[in-house]
Order: structure tokens, then C-alpha cells, then sequence
């Protein structure tokens, strides 16, 4: 009897920490029925309400530390907060609506990359979603294995942006899925997954923000577990194994660039075949669309071409960053001309370093744990360096963060290594401040100051007691 009732008492913290993250959640609900928006003069309730969940999120993970967990409550309650947010518009980005046009112009046989929204020779294609989308003066930014899912939901389903988040949430549902396979191959505990499933902002900004992140990710987890998979099997069962890692990593990759940053750890793992295999999927799926709108790499910034608005992306975006940000302003204190250039150039030097470095480590890890924790640093080291951070660009990170907490047995120092993300996590709802006023659009310095120094000084400790611990 008593033991049942410790049982009962502790399953009682648990399912209040769950009631306290539905309110969160239907908090978020009713005000965007309310306001009919996030954003805007909702802002401040927004992240009162994200910050209640994000909190209630932390103290499940303490939870679970100390307390048996069952993985079907895990997986139950991660669905009901995405069903929750199902039923709020996005607001919080409108990335969403140049998702559909660029589905709904492909549909109609135009290329996304040919023109710009705001083009006369798209008149013909006006629907009311063209004016909702963003940065209409220049062609789609989205490479093809992102366009492919763009016109398949457009195509299938009503323009609404309710279908996407339901693909996305399935995406991001999915990934969970290989998450959970990973932590199997790495002799990780199940309640790891916690890490990713409850995260408030993978919640948000895949449920209500249905950012293509959450496509990217699958296949970026998918082409790793496959890999891995191909390694346990027979060679010849294998086959498709081995072929199917660098197809899913091709799709990746040519859905946001940013898969590439495993490339350096599979360089180990791959053979000639599938290194060959991704190359070919890579231009084979890149040639159709440059043939047709062209490549975008030289002559007028307009915006047009596979890569034009990819290269308007790298040459002028800045949003929320911090080393980059504070770089720019120290060179330009010194004189230095075309600072935000040069502040560029050195955070690329610096990426570059991290690269090689962990590719001459990857060399030496043979077993899936150490491989999946090396793999996260180079994400870890783009959101670090990258000129422009909203907060669904940490989805990647946040996929990878169950595998560098430590296993049983293993020493908690590890948690070190992930609290700095958790934290970046919880803040960066704060970014949203800078959309407060619709009419004045800013930055503001006490914003960058919370989200970034708690982060740099968290990875400093973590940094120091590595080296002591050595």
C-alpha cells in the first residue's frame, strides 16, 4: 500500500505539469481566436503563454530523471499540444503563405524560381494568398525537394494553411519516430525523446508555424538512421539501406542547405556508391528546375533563379544573431569598411575550422553514440555563427540534443552540453518583440543580450569543466 501510493503521489506531479502545459497551449489557442494573431499587439501574451509551457517542460524533464515513465504518455501528450495548436492560424510567420503560392504557381505549370510574386506575368495566378505572402519581390527561396511538397499539398488539398501545418506536424511526428530508433542504436534511455517531443518551440513553430524544418529534419534523421542501419546488416539485405541514406540526405539537402553539415561525419561511413548516389540525386534533381528558370548565381540581384533569392538570403539578411551582430558593430567601432562583409567572411573562416575539425574527429568515433553526438556540433556551431536566427531554425538542434544528454551510467556533466540549447530554446520567443509594432519593425539590443549571453556563458562552463574533467 504505500508503495502504491508513492506511485500514485508521483504520477500526480507528472499530470499536473501536463495540465499546466495544456493551459499554456489553449492559452495560445484562445488568442489567436482572440486577436486573430500572435504577433502584433498579442505579442507579449505570446510569450507569456510559450514561457508557461517552457517552464512546465523543463520541470518534465527533471521529472522524468527521477521517475519512471511511460513512452505511450510521451507520445500521447506530444500529440494532443500539436492537435491543440492545429487549431490557430500561423501568425507568428508567414512563410506558410509563400509555401502555397509557390505550390499553386507550380501547379499551374510556372516555376516557382521564374519570377517574382509581385511579377505581372503572374497576374494570371492572382488568389488572395499572394498578397499574405512575404518578400514579394523576389522568386522563391526554397530549393526543389521543399517545392515538391509545396505542390503535392497544393495540389491534393484546398489552399489553406491548415493542411500544411497537419503535414508538417505528421513530419515532425515521423522524425520522433526515427529519434526514438536512434536512441535504441545509441543505448540511450527512451525518455530522451522528451527532449524533442514536449519542446515547446519544435511545438509551436511545426504545429502553428508549419515550417518546412520539420520535412528537412525527417530526412536528415532519416538518411543517419540508415546509414547506421546499413552498417548492422547483412551487405546484400543492405543494399537498399545504403542507397536509400544518400537519397534521403540528397532530399535534405536540397530542401534547406543546412544537411550538408553532416557530411563530414559520413564521409567515414559512406562508401564510393553512396557518395556517388548522392551526387547524382543532388544535380539530378537540381538540373530540371535551373534548365527551366536558370540558376540565379550572376547578374541582378532580382531574385530569380534557383539560387537568385538564395543569394540575396546570404548577401544582406541579419536577424537576431549574436556573434555576428556584436562583430559587426565592434569592426565598424574600428573603421573597418563593408563590416557586416567582413564579419561574414570571418564566421565562415570560423565554420570551416569547426568542419574540418570534426571530420579529422569523426575518423576516430566508430560507435553510434559518440558518431550522432559529433554530428550535432556543426549544427550547434551554425545557429552560433549564422547571421540570421528565428527561432524554427533550432528545430535541427533540438533533434539532436537527445543524443548528447547522458546515458545511464554516464556522467551528468553531459547536461551541461545541452543546457545551453534548452535555454535558446525558452528565449528566443523573446525575437518576436521585434514584431510588436507592425509599423515599426526593430531589433532590440536587451532582447539579443538575454537570448545570447546566458548561451555563450552556459557553453563556457560546459567547456571548462571538459577540459578539466580531461
Amino acid at each position: 500500500m504505500p508503495v502504491a501510493k508513492t506511485r500514485h503521489r508521483r504520477s500526480i506531479g507528472f499530470f499536473i505539469l501536463v495540465g499546466i502545459s495544456i493551459i499554456a497551449y489553449a492559452g495560445l489557442v484562445r488568442l489567436d481566436w482572440q486577436f486573430g494573431t500572435l504577433r502584433a499587439q498579442a505579442v507579449p501574451q505570446t510569450i507569456g503563454w510559450y514561457l508557461l509551457a517552457f517552464f512546465a517542460f523543463v520541470g518534465t524533464l527533471f521529472w522524468a530523471e527521477r521517475h519512471s515513465l511511460s513512452m505511450k504518455w510521451v507520445w500521447a501528450v506530444a500529440i494532443l499540444f500539436r492537435l491543440l495548436l492545429l487549431l490557430t492560424t500561423p501568425t507568428l510567420s508567414d512563410d506558410i503563405y509563400r509555401y502555397l503560392w509557390d505550390g499553386h504557381v507550380a501547379n499551374n505549370g510556372v516555376s516557382p524560381y521564374a519570377y517574382a510574386i509581385d511579377s505581372a506575368e503572374l497576374d494570371f495566378l492572382d488568389i488572395p494568398i499572394r498578397a499574405q505572402a512575404n518578400n514579394t519581390w523576389m522568386a522563391s527561396p526554397y530549393l526543389p525537394a521543399a517545392q515538391v511538397v509545396f505542390a503535392t499539398i497544393a495540389l491534393l488539398f484546398p489552399l489553406q494553411p491548415l493542411f500544411l501545418q497537419i503535414a508538417m506536424v505528421a513530419f515532425d511526428l515521423l522524425s520522433g519516430v526515427v529519434i526514438a530508433k536512434l536512441l535504441v542504436l545509441a543505448a540511450l534511455p527512451a525518455r530522451r525523446l522528451l527532449i524533442y517531443l514536449w519542446n515547446p518551440l519544435v511545438i509551436v513553430e511545426v504545429a502553428h508555424g508549419a515550417h518546412i524544418d520539420a520535412w528537412m529534419v525527417l530526412l536528415t534523421l532519416l538518411a543517419v538512421w540508415l546509414t547506421f542501419k546499413s552498417e548492422l546488416t547483412n551487405a546484400k539485405r543492405s543494399r537498399w539501406a545504403q542507397a536509400s541514406a544518400p537519397m534521403a540526405l540528397a532530399l535534405a539537402t536540397l530542401t534547406k542547405i543546412l544537411p550538408v553539415l553532416t557530411l563530414p561525419v559520413l564521409f567515414w561511413r559512406w562508401s564510393w556508391r553512396q557518395w556517388l548516389i548522392y551526387g547524382t540525386a543532388v544535380v539530378a534533381l537540381l538540373l530540371p528546375a535551373g534548365i527551366r528558370a536558370g540558376w540565379g548565381l550572376s547578374g541582378e540581384l532580382d531574385g530569380t533563379g534557383v539560387f537568385g533569392a538564395l543569394r540575396i538570403y546570404g548577401g544582406r539578411w541579419k536577424f537576431n544573431s549574436g556573434i555576428v551582430f556584436w562583430l559587426e558593430q565592434f569592426l565598424q567601432k574600428q573603421g573597418v569598411t563593408a563590416a557586416l562583409l567582413v564579419s561574414k567572411v570571418i564566421v565562415a573562416v570560423l565554420m570551416v575550422a569547426v568542419l574540418l575539425i570534426v571530420w579529422r574527429a569523426a575518423r576516430r568515433r566508430t560507435g553510434f553514440r559518440p558518431t550522432l553526438r559529433l554530428m550535432s556540433l556543426p549544427f550547434m556551431a551554425y545557429i552560433l555563427l549564422t547571421p540570421t536566427v528565428h527561432p524554427w531554425y533550432t528545430v535541427i538542434v533540438i533533434a539532436f540534443l537527445p543524443f548528447v544528454a547522458p546515458a545511464d551510467g554516464e556522467h551528468r556533466r553531459l547536461w551541461l552540453l545541452v543546457l545551453p540549447w534548452l535555454y535558446l530554446s525558452g528565449a528566443l520567443i523573446f525575437s518576436y518583440l521585434a514584431y510588436l509594432n507592425p509599423q515599426q519593425y526593430g531589433e532590440l539590443e536587451w532582447v539579443r543580450q538575454l537570448e545570447w549571453l546566458p548561451v555563450f556563458a552556459l557553453l563556457f562552463v560546459a567547456g571548462l569543466l571538459r577540459v578539466r574533467s580531461r
